[in-house]
This record gives C-alpha cells, sequence and structure tokens, in this order.
C-alpha cells in the first residue's frame, strides 16, 4: 500500500475511519479496555468510556482512564495496558465475527473503483489489518494511517495529513468518513469535508460536520464526493 499516489479523475480523494464506520467494533474496544483495566483494579461506566475513549487513541484513552480511577500512570503502564488491550482484542477478533457495517464494504469497493481511497484510524494496524482483510478490502486501499504511523491520535490532524500526502491528494480535497466529534475534528483541522455517521453518536454530537447521516445506507461515491 501507499505506493501508487495518483488522483482519481475528478481530483477528490475519499478516507474512511474505521472502528464504527466501516465495523462495529467499538463494543469490542469497550470489552478489551475493561478487562485490561480491571486487571490492574479499575474501572469504568460505559458512559465514561463513550466519552473519554471513543475517537480517542488507545494512550489517551488509557491516560484519560487512569484519571478517572484517580491514577497517575507512567509510560511504561500505559505500554503495558495497551498491549493487554490488544491481546484481548485480538482474541475477540478471532472468536467472534464483527459485523461491518450497513453498505460500508460496498462503498469501500465501488469507491475503490474510482480511485485510491485510503483508511484513517486512531487504532492500531495489529488490531486493524485483520478485520480488513477478512472483509476482503485490504487490497484495495491505497494506504491504512493507523497510531502505528504518527506521533499523535485523533484528533489532532497528523493521520489524516498522512493519507492526503499518500493518497497525492490536497486535504482540501478530500473527505473523511467519520462516526466521531474527535475523528471529525482531525479531519476538519485537516482541511477535509466530512460526512458523519451516527452509528456511534446521536446526530446532535456531529455538529461540525457538513453532512450528517444515519448511516451509510444508500451513499454512493457521488454522494461522498459532493460532501
Amino acid at each position: 500500500m501507499h505506493g501508487r499516489g495518483g488522483e482519481r479523475g475528478d481530483g477528490r480523494g475519499i478516507v474512511f475511519d474505521f472502528d464504527g464506520v466501516i465495523v462495529d467494533s467499538e463494543p469490542l474496544h469497550e470489552h478489551a479496555c475493561r478487562v485490561a483495566l480491571r486487571e490492574r483494579g479499575m474501572d469504568f461506566t460505559h458512559e465514561q468510556f463513550v466519552e473519554h475513549c471513543i475517537g480517542h487513541g488507545d494512550r489517551m484513552a488509557f491516560l484519560n482512564l487512569f484519571k478517572l480511577n484517580g491514577r497517575e500512570a507512567s509510560d511504561d503502564e500505559i505500554a503495558a495496558t495497551k498491549v493487554r488491550k490488544s491481546e484481548v482484542f485480538l482474541d475477540g477478533v478471532r472468536s467472534a465475527k464483527l459485523s461491518p457495517q450497513p453498505n460500508a464494504v460496498e462503498l469501500i469497493r465501488q469507491s475503490a473503483e474510482a480511485g485510491p481511497i485510503a483508511v484513517c484510524t486512531g487504532s492500531r494496524r495489529v488490531e486493524v489489518e485483520p478485520i480488513l482483510d477478512r472483509l476482503g478490502v485490504l487490497g484495495l486501499l491505497e494506504t491504512l494511517v493507523t497510531a502505528d504511523d504518527v506521533h499523535r491520535t485523533k484528533p489532532d490532524p497528523a493521520c489524516y495529513l498522512l493519507a492526503a500526502e499518500r493518497l497525492g491528494i490536497a486535504p482540501g480535497a478530500c473527505v473523511a468518513i467519520e462516526d466521531t466529534p474527535t475523528g471529525a475534528q482531525a479531519a476538519l483541522s485537516a482541511g477535509y469535508r466530512v460526512l458523519a455517521v451516527c452509528t456511534t453518536l446521536p446526530a446532535d454530537r456531529h455538529t461540525g460536520a457538513h453532512r450528517v447521516v444515519p448511516d451509510l445506507s444508500g451513499i454512493d461515491v457521488s454522494a461522498l464526493l459532493g460532501v
């Protein structure tokens, strides 16, 4: 991936977020985080996970969760907790079939036929690649940008700027599909247009997006490029 470059015929780029946009993986992330935290004598509520973890990379999520539990976290503790969380998450991927979001796989295929596409996620590569491969779309991507590729994850725009660079398309000519305000903020700060889907959070949380839809049902490439 990220070797061909170039632009689609109309010079626009399409970049998909992963968790919540392509697959319904947030419940598994929450479960994996809870297991990793409970093994260290901590816990959190679903509401706290939604508010302080969804849309953030694992490092920031665990910094938030440690703080909510009244604990200071060293870099080594955060790193070890991230590793444990990934182990539990990957066990879940192997034992459970994660469901793709409505029309997500079909839209990725249609978009790839029209030009180079990317996935830009705050999750780690080891958690994302197996699922994309299982869905049969990994090989359709021009590039996959993960938390492993940048120093700062969403809401920092670094990941979306890198995705546009690898696509060979100006950020202002790219549209991002996001399910969280944090992800949308990253894309907006990079100069993207943003389509928000309400698969994770309700419509009133997506105030910054250029267009908000319940999910990707009925969305085609033309609709994406018209955002």
